[in-house]
Order: C-alpha cells, then structure tokens, then sequence
C-alpha cells in the first residue's frame, strides 16, 4: 500500500519498503526510488531492503525499519522536500557514512553546477556528463531547461558529497576529503573522502545532515532559493558594522611587510579614500609572527600589537590581522616544541603533516580548545577590529583525534567557535581556505576562490616553475569563475573574491594587470558585496594605475545588492582536472545587482579581442534605475 502527500506543486508517493517517489508537478521533473542507507565496517544497510512502516503526520513522514536498518525523514514544505537518514545501533558499531538519498532521476543532465569543498577548490558548471561529485550543493539542468538543484542544510558533523552515476543521484554524509596538489600548478585536486571510522555504541542515534532538493525551470533562481533556505536554517551570521574594505600587505610585500611599511600604505589610503565610508581597514597578512602556532611578534612589530593597532587608530584607520589558527609549524617553537599532544595525527601514531608540510591542531582536545578561545581574547585585546583567519581546512581533516567521536567538520566547528567566543561578537571574522557550509554561522565573511597571484614577489624572485600563468588575467578568469558558481553562497556570509590589483600595467611583467584588465577585477569584486582589499604598494602605482583604483563608479558599486550570474548554466565546460587554476573555458558574462533603486548590469567579455564594444578582457556596466 502506497500514501501520497501533496502541496500546490509537489507530489510526494511513498513506497512500500522504505522508498519513496517525488514529482514537481509544474517541471515535470521526478525523482524515482527514493531509499537510505549506511554503510558500516561490517556491512550495508539500506531502507528499501528492509521490511518497516511510515508514519505520516500531515506532510511530515518517517520510515521506520522492524528489522536492522536506516530510518527516512521526509517533510514536504511548498517546493522543498527536505531528506534525513539516521541508525540506532543494536550492537556496539563502527560508522563509515550515512547517504540520506539514493534516487534516480529523469533529466538527461546537459550541465552540472560543481561547488568545491573549500574556498581554493574548483567552482563552476561542467557537462552533464563530465564525471565528479559536487560538495555541499548543486544543480542539474537538461537541454530543456528543467533544473534539480539539491542543497546540504547544515554541516554540524558531516561533508555532504552529491554525485551522479548513469542517472542516479547519491547524496553521502561524511569525512573531509583529501587534497592533492596538480602537478606544476598552484592547485590541488579535492579527493574522494576515505570512510570514517565513528563508534557508535549500542542503543545510540547517529543521524545525517538534512538536505533539501528542488526543481523547476529556473536554474540559477533555484540554486539561490535553496542557498537561502539553508542560511535561514543556519543561521547566517550577519555583519552590522561599517563595511570591510581598504588594504592589505600579503599580495604585494609578502613575508617581508613591516610596521613601517604597513603604515605608510595606511596614511596613503586614508589620504586617497578618505571621504569614502568604511574604506579605512588596514590589514596586515601573514609575517608578524614568530612562527606559525607561535603567534607573538617578530623582530620587525612592537612586541605589543596594541601600540599597532594604536597608531592605525590615530591616522583614522581600523586594523584587521591575519592568523591560521589550526596550523603548526613543526619543529618551530610554540605548540610543535610544547603541546605536540594537540595536533592531529595518523593512526600509526606519527604527527599528521598536510599537503603543505605543516601539522594541524586538534580541537577535540580539551587544552587545544582551550588556547584558541585564548587567542581570540588576545587578538580582541591587541586592538584588532576584523580577523582573517586563513587555512582553515586543516582543522577539518580525518585523523586520529583525541576523541574518536568527533568528525573533522565537528572538529573545525568546534575550534571556530572556540576561538570567536574568546574574540567576541563585535570583531568581523573572514574565513580562507574554509569548507564552504561548515563556515555558515560561524564567519561574517568567506573566500570563495583561489588566491589571486603576488607579481612583484614573483618578479623579484626571477621565473618561478608554479608561478607561470597563475597571475594577470588567467588569475582573474578562473577567479570569476569561481566566483559566478557561488554567487549563492552569499546567502550564507559576505562573498570575499580576494583583492584588487593594478601593478604592472606597462607591460614590463607577464604577471601584471593591464589597466582594463584591473577594472575587470575590481568590477567583479565589488560587485559581490563583500570585502574589497586593494593590495599594492600604494606609492608605486602610475597616475593611470591609480585612476582606476579610485573610479568613482566602481567604487559607488561598493558595499551593495548581490549579484546574480544570469547566464551561469549557458555554456558549460570541461576541464582536464577539477582545480582551483585549471583554465576556465566557459565563464558567465552577465551579472545583474540592485543596488537602491537601480538596476546594474555588468557584460563582461572574457574574450582576448573586442567584443559588442566591449575591450578584450574588459567589462561595461550600465545601470538602470527603476521608477519608485
């Protein structure tokens, strides 16, 4: 015997033997044998295996097995059918990973949205049949424009992971994946996650992430109607001070800034930007500690960052710093020498080093929770007005912890939360190299793309075998890229592209920016509504360099409506590999904001001549205002 429930546009059939069957009417889009599983160390359970019953209460239903298996939740809200799975254990377990969703689906996918894991993994929209999984959403579109978009509603515990497989969609609640550098790139490849290892213990409830899933005619209005209901679910953590945007030192001088340098870029911008609101922050990136998991001064900083902060606040500029809470230097002093019990590590019992080299802390470990809050108190004692806190997913990683029962994600979240209590509420908290939905909640800001290059580092450290093709427009390209794919995200936290850069527009670097190419950049990023951080040495640009920095009409884009990418799913691509810097093909062109009453449009052409007017690699935008 089946059971239907029914809103205005949706279809809801529920099987006999734990599946069940989902139709939006006005679409024509289906879902078909809708079932559950979880996978153990010692064996699969799925729900449309298992003899069991429904419970319906109005359009609320739950499968519940009579024999050994996963039970369903599903609620049916307007067009959103929201999926959960969960496991009672009879018997002491061990959990590999929950998959509330295994459905079969009647598009003829021509074009598959592709969010990466964190900020610096690939984002955009490849061919239907070009292989891979998605994190945290997506979206699936056929030739006729119907459109699935399924979306993660929190990720409190588990990395939810949606694939498809010859007309099957399969959304798994699991560990973090490994990252694997592309060789001679800058990017790195986001693995398949290994299964977990979690006890669960007799008589205990394990239960997955919800996921809401959607469909319509509409892709890009769909993705953004599902990213707003998980940021309604979440929590979004809205900022209400003034806006973060000014500068900061990482891009130009790298590991060598110091005290005077950043303020004498401070009293260059408060001279140029004065009379802007809320374009006074000055940042300063990672090279004022001693080491990474050793955060005091080094030799070139006061040793009281307060007397800093102090001096910024005189010139009339906020101060922000950069930290990577999670990340140890080995062998340097602080954690590595003192508390190498706090660090994650493998199960042979040898400290866990990333892709990078470096160890991570383990915020399962009581002490090492306890020093992060620490740490936030000391950086809100210090002065500092926004935090960027940077690496962030090597917090998240699987490793042996010091309780097994905390995932990676849980880990991650955990440490965040650590770390803000102790910083406070009033204090801007932008997160890089972030897991994108883990940091729903938790950051006022996020990176949603790769770092773009530093040029004059690369210049003057001669030719560079990674740093060829990084900068200049192939960093812009694969930066909007990333950026268009995630428009959504800004339901979420402010939208941060990363900076805006002008040097060496005469030509004299193969990693410069030629000047229609900067107002590119700085129309991109303005237009997400988030950060906006220039980064040059401010005394060095030419008159025209700095004539583009200062456009007025830019500018005024500032701090804004956000953006959606019209066009995103008109033309998708097929990269070789799925990575931050792989070359993007197909990139969306027209973006459209509101800002006030005004309507703006930016038509960029990707192109390397002129297109409708428009110079190779440039931007027109034109605004429209409506009548009250």
């Amino acid at each position: 015997m089946t059971e239907n429930i029914h809103t205005d546009d949706v279809d809801l059939v529920l099987g006999n033997e734990g599946t069940w069957r989902v139709a939006w009417i006005r679409s024509g889009v289906t879902l078909d044998g809708g079932a559950a599983s979880i996978d153990l160390a010692t064996r699969d359970l799925n729900s449309g295996s298992s003899e069991g019953r429904w419970q319906v209460d109005g359009l609320h239903a739950r499968w519940d097995p009579s024999e050994d298996g996963p039970w369903i939740g599903l609620e049916l809200s307007a067009d959103i059918l929201t999926v959960q799975t969960g496991y009672r254990a009879t018997v002491n377990e061990t959990v590999s990973r929950l998959t509330p969703i295994i459905a079969v689906t009647d598009l003829d996918v021509r074009s598959r949205l592709v969010n990466g894991y964190d900020s610096w993994a690939y984002a955009g929209v490849v061919a239907g049949d070009h292989g891979g999984g998605s994190w945290w959403n997506t979206a699936l579109v056929d030739q006729e424009g119907r459109a699935l978009a399924v979306q993660a509603l929190g990720a409190d515990r588990f990395a939810t992971r949606i694939t498809m497989e010859e007309g099957t969609l399969i959304v798994e609640c699991g560990g973090t994946p490994p990252l694997q550098f592309v060789p001679e790139t800058w990017g790195y490849e986001v693995l398949e996650p290994a299964p977990l290892s979690l006890p669960l213990g007799a008589g205990e409830e394990i239960r997955s992430e919800p996921v809401a899933i959607s469909a319509g005619t509409d892709a890009v209005a769909l993705v953004d109607h599902l990213a707003a209901h998980a940021a309604t679910i979440g929590g979004a953590r809205r900022w209400a001070g003034a806006p973060i945007a000014g500068w900061e030192s990482w891009y130009h001088y790298g590991l060598a800034i110091d005290a005077d340098t950043l303020l004498t870029n401070a009293d260059l911008l408060r001279e140029r930007f004065g009379n802007r609101t809320g374009f006074d922050v000055v940042q300063l990136d990672d090279g004022w500690q001693r080491a990474h998991g050793a955060w005091t001064p080094n030799d070139r900083f006061p040793n009281d960052l307060a007397t800093l902060t102090s001096m910024l606040r005189e010139k009339g500029a906020r101060s922000g710093l950069w930290l990577a809470p999670f990340m140890v230097e080995p062998d340097a002093p602080g954690i590595a020498t003192d508390h190498v019990a706090w660090c994650l590590t493998h199960a042979s019992g040898h400290t866990l080093r990333d892709r990078h080299g470096k160890w991570a802390l383990d915020a399962s470990h009581p002490d090492a929770l306890a020093w992060l809050e620490k740490l936030g108190a000391q950086v809100r004692a210090w002065g500092f007005e926004m935090v960027k806190l940077d690496f962030l997913y090597l917090g998240a990683q699987e490793a042996t912890r010091y309780d097994p029962t905390v995932t990676g994600t849980e880990a991650l979240r955990r440490g965040l939360e650590a770390f803000i209590a102790g910083l406070g509420d009033d204090i801007y908290v932008l997160g890089c190299g972030m897991p994108m939905l883990p940091a729903l909640g938790i950051c006022h800001g996020n990176r949603v793309g790769p770092d773009l290059a530093t040029p004059v580092m690369h210049h003057d450290l001669g030719p560079q075998p990674l740093t060829h093709g990084w900068s200049g427009w192939h960093g812009i390209e694969v930066q909007a890229r990333n950026v268009a794919a995630r428009f959504a995200l800004s339901h979420w936290f402010e939208c941060d592209p990363d900076v805006v850069l002008a040097w060496g527009s005469d030509g004299s670097t193969p990693d410069g920016y030629a000047l229609e190419e900067s107002r590119t950049l700085s129309v991109l990023a303005a237009l997400c509504g988030g950060p906006y951080f220039l980064a040059d040495d401010l005394a060095a640009l030419t008159d025209a360099e700095r004539a583009g920095l200062q456009d007025h009409d830019i500018a005024d884009l500032l701090g804004g409506a956000r953006f959606v990418p019209i066009d995103l799913f008109a033309s998708p691509e097929r990269p070789d590999i799925e990575h931050g810097f792989a070359p993007a093909t197909n990139i969306a062109s027209r973006w459209v904001a509101r800002h006030g009453d005004e309507e703006v449009t930016a038509t960029f052409n990707w192109a390397d001549e002129a297109t409708d007017g428009i110079p190779a690699h440039g931007v027109r935008v034109d605004r429209f205002v409506h009548p009250r």
